[in-house]
């Protein structure tokens, strides 16, 4: 590399304003409308709101990195980076840098990416176009290097240094991607290094996101493993094994890249890692790898699924910033680079630990971190000082088991976080980086964590890792809002307690000109002496009290870590009334060692959830363990159905269905079905508490019937009686009802209250006016609020009057509308419309599609438009022009002032069709009493 580099000089970069190279990713952008609102309900349980008044760590080094104008390259620069005993090693698309880990001065570079295939030939030497990969492979001392190829043949290009020199020599590899039966490119590759005692399992693992290069339709994401150990000695091409399993439904997967000098106990397969956003579960995948037969390699023909503790819902939608109008890609569809793992010493609290991080919505919607802590230990490997190492050895390969230690949302304040990067030291405290932004900041990077024995569940209170200024994006970059693409997180492995962290930001706010910052501290408790309580089996147990069977008990360790080898005593607090605890050892003595703690008597006792609290003392530090028990003590008895009462007519097509609470019932099943032998169930849901709102619209005037199981841990209880219940016409009162209207809009003028056009934060394009229809062919007469589909970047609103609804049964809010904007096929738009409401001093929220009995939202604002994410009104109704009624459910406002706002986006691109736009009239509010 030393006599290359001078000949791979870093392209050239563009001025500000001047549209740059843009990095060819395929994105797959989910709509938030998707999340029903009882899941995000549920997700915003058990968030950090606040921050701990603990500090994390402050910056022992903070420097800019490489930039738009050190660099060059495009949008986004793909920070990503690694650190040896010597170097830190910074790479951008499409260029990279050593840097000083003392003074940040960079020591090299900036320089092509291509450079490390000088003289290699093909389409890794002759084209530089990024998703740059620079790891450190720590158990080898080597330097890996890979970037992708795009185009015909698309590739990943790999680059293995032949000693922990950078600038020496470099075995060089090019992978390429199948071409037939369809030709496959390999998208946002990342990639992981694994070993394991054996060396039986050694890989460079990969995650690609394969789309078809003629169509871009997304084929599956291929978890894929390169013979490392071969690599690394520089054999041939054709003597390197890969082994390729496509296919797999796991946009946004990671390949797990095991940190430290320590591997895998002898056998451990190597694991992918995703989430399910509609159960709130990780997902593993295991490759087991045979180098000698490749045909014998297995991977997990389903994932194994672990669920979260606490529901999370991704986050689809932009982030704002200050100062510019452009939304950035919050990335939610993605587990974050990288899923960091490390493997500790016999006696560790845990074997090996992996921690993830990936953005959802806080408590207040607005885009947050989540980060979860596994445990990865093979079966039977619970410490047992007995065994040599602590642990009972494992012959053959096996799937390593999976369980969480412990997971949080950060979400401290109204901020946007996301684009994140985790890792962990060897003294088990995490490190977190991140973007911040709002309406109110611009885009900075912060750094925060957690050490071993701070409070479960939270994280320290952040620290900035940029300067004081920043700025913002605010060129749009063919509408795709593209903000890092990644950032990433490392441990030093010369202490291996010092996180590294870099990551993109803007200087100042500009079109284009960004930069990049490399970030690095340290917990003052690493390398101390120190121990953690943990429990070996699942902390959760659930009982049920006619069912024979011994009392609770947990396995606990005192897990040890920087040498600590001192009695811990156990207390337990937080006991079922009747009971008593019992520790198979007490104290632990030394440390590390275990204690099986009995509840004695919980089998039998009260119905209940219970967290018990086992504290261990050593010395100085006290480190606990919350241990949940759930009881029930019989099985449940049969619901008694309430409302609607049996045989009800004229019924909501969205029925809030209700029933009698029974006692011990933790869940119930609720099922509505077309008839009564409950042969075709048209709508099911499992519900926590008395009561449903089916979220299914059902067909007007039609007799349904329902009924209500309930489940505790004893097991499902009798079902109840079925009652049945015919539906009205949507915009009806209730059988029993009577509507009265409490305000309507026609926009003629007079003594009507007027609407008022323009709202904070509106800006760009043509406003909302009141006057004659878009169209005649629309089929309105007289007055409409209307706007045009603009075709610059615009927000415009139109907003009612405050209008008070008295208390009711149910409130009706109906309007006729038109809308026709331009759309991003087959399923969204880059120009929308929506509905929002503010109810008495709050915030303007959506109503979500779920409120709409009819015309509700056709489509899913694409990212990089205005309000990305979003459920809207896209396309033109289907009945061509003609206007729709719309009819929305507002019961939930009864009692209350309101305040209704239309709100139409547009990028800076064209219209639909004439006539476009939107327009809406004969608004209408009616209670039903």
């Amino acid at each position: 590399m030393r006599d290359v580099i001078g000949a791979y000089p870093a392209p050239r970069v563009g001025a500000d304003g001047q549209e740059v190279y843009v990095v060819p990713n395929q994105f797959i952008k989910p709509s938030q409308a998707d999340m029903s609102e009882f899941l995000r309900s549920l997700s915003s349980r058990n968030v950090q709101t606040a921050p701990t008044g603990v500090p994390a760590p402050s910056t022992i080094l903070a420097a800019n990195g490489l930039s738009l104008s050190v660099g060059g390259g495009g949008i986004p620069p793909d920070t990503n980076g690694d650190v040896s005993p010597t170097h830190f090693i910074q790479w951008i698309n499409t260029s990279w840098a050593i840097f000083d880990k003392t003074t940040g001065a960079r020591l090299n570079g900036p320089t092509a990416g291509n450079s490390f295939f000088a003289g290699f030939g093909g389409k890794c030497q002759s084209t530089n176009s990024g998703d740059p990969l620079a790891i450190w492979d720590d158990r080898a001392q080597r330097w890996v290097m890979s970037q992708f190829t795009t185009g015909v043949n698309s590739s990943q290009c790999v680059a293995v240094s032949t000693t922990s020199d950078p600038l020496g020599t470099y075995y060089r590899y090019e992978f390429v991607w199948p071409t037939s039966p369809v030709q496959v490119f390999g998208d946002y590759p990342h990639m992981g290094v694994w070993t394991d005692d054996s060396a039986r399992q050694n890989a460079y693992t990969l995650v690609t996101h394969e789309f078809n290069n003629t169509t871009s339709a997304f084929l599956g994401a291929a978890f894929i493993a390169f013979e490392r150990d071969k690599m690394i000695a520089g054999a041939p091409a054709a003597q390197v094994g890969m082994i390729r399993f496509p296919g797999f439904d796991a946009y946004g997967a990671e390949p797990v890249h095991l940190d430290g000098t320590l591997n895998a106990k002898a056998g451990s397969c190597a694991p992918f890692i995703h989430f399910d956003p509609a159960t709130s579960e990780y997902l593993f995948w295991d490759m087991c790898i045979n180098w000698t037969t490749l045909a014998s390699s297995t991977i997990s023909a389903s994932p194994t699924r672990i669920a979260a503790r606490t529901p999370f819902v991704p986050n689809y939608t932009a982030v704002p910033q200050l100062g510019s109008s452009v939304p950035l890609d919050a990335f939610g569809t993605h587990i974050m680079y990288r899923a960091a793992a490390r493997a500790f010493p016999a006696g560790s609290p845990t074997r090996m630990s992996l921690v993830v991080n990936h953005g959802v919505l806080g408590a207040n919607d607005q885009g947050s971190i989540r980060w979860t802590h596994f445990d990865l230990a093979q079966a039977n490997q619970r410490f047992d000082s007995i065994f040599t190492d602590g642990f009972q050895a494992v012959s053959g390969t096996a799937p390593l088991i999976k369980s969480i230690v412990d997971e949080g949302v950060y979400s401290p304040d109204t901020n946007n976080r996301w684009m994140g990067g985790i890792a962990i030291d060897k003294g088990g405290n995490i490190g977190v980086g991140y973007n911040v932004s709002s309406a109110t900041i611009n885009p900075r990077l912060m750094i925060n964590g957690r050490a071993l024995n701070d409070a479960d569940g939270t994280l320290r209170d952040e620290q900035a890792c940029t300067p004081a200024t920043t700025g913002s994006q605010t060129g749009s970059f063919s509408g795709r809002g593209r903000w890092g693409d990644y950032t990433s997180m490392s441990v030093d492995p010369t202490d291996d307690c010092t996180f590294w962290f870099t990551g993109e930001f803007y200087p100042t706010t500009s079109t284009n000109q960004w930069s990049t910052r490399i970030c690095s501290f340290k917990f003052a408790e690493c390398g101390q002496p120190g121990f953690k309580l943990v429990s070996q089996t699942a902390q959760r147990i659930e009982v049920c009290g006619t069912t024979p069977g011994a009392d609770p008990s947990w396995d606990l360790l005192a897990g040890t870590v920087g040498g600590f080898n001192s009695a811990v005593t156990l207390t337990a607090t937080g006991l079922p009334a009747g009971t008593t605890p019992a520790f198979s050892a007490n104290p632990i003595s030394p440390a590390p060692g275990g204690s099986l703690f009995t509840l004695t008597g919980g089998h039998s006792a009260a119905s209940g959830e219970y967290v018990i609290n086992v504290s261990g003392t050593g010395g100085a530090i006290t480190s606990s363990v919350d241990l949940e028990l759930g009881v029930s003590a019989a099985a449940p008895t049969a619901p008694t159905l309430t409302a609607p009462a049996n045989g009800a007519t004229g019924t909501k097509v969205r029925p809030l269905l209700s029933w009698a609470a029974v006692p011990g019932a933790l869940t119930y099943k609720v099922d509505v079905a077309s008839d009564a032998g409950f042969a075709n169930i048209v709508a099911s849901k499992t519900v926590t508490t008395n009561s449903w709102t089916v979220e299914t619209t059902l067909s007007s005037t039609t007799q349904y019937f329902w009924r209500v199981r309930p489940t505790n841990y004893c097991g499902d209880g009798p079902v109840s009686a079925a009652f049945s219940f015919t539906t009205g016409t949507p915009g009806t009162c209730p059988a029993g009802t009577s509507i009265t209207n409490v305000v309507t809009y026609g926009f003629e003028g007079g003594a009507e209250p007027a609407w008022t056009a323009g709202a904070p934060g509106d800006a760009g394009g043509t406003a909302w006016s009141v006057g004659t229809p878009i169209a005649s062919t629309t089929g309105f007469t007289g007055n409409v609020w209307k706007v045009p589909n603009n075709t610059v970047t615009s927000d415009r609103s139109v907003l009612s009057p405050s209008i008070t609804i008295p208390a009711a049964q149910a409130v009706i809010l109906s309007f006729d509308t038109y809308h026709s904007f331009e759309t991003d096929p087959p399923s969204g738009c880059w120009d929308a419309g929506s509905l929002e409401a503010k109810v008495g001093a709050g915030s303007f929220a959506q109503l979500l599609a779920g409120r709409f009995f009819t015309d509700s939202y056709n489509g899913t604002i694409s990212a990089g438009a205005p309000l990305a994410g979003r459920g809207a009104w896209c396309y033109p109704a289907s009945t061509g022009t003609a206007a729709k009624r719309s009819i929305v459910d507002l019961d939930d406002m009864a009692g209350q002032t309101i305040q209704l706002r239309f709100r139409a986006t547009s990028d800076s691109n064209t219209a639909a069709t004439a006539p476009n736009g939107m327009e809406f009239d004969n608004v209408k509010i009616d209670v039903c009493n």
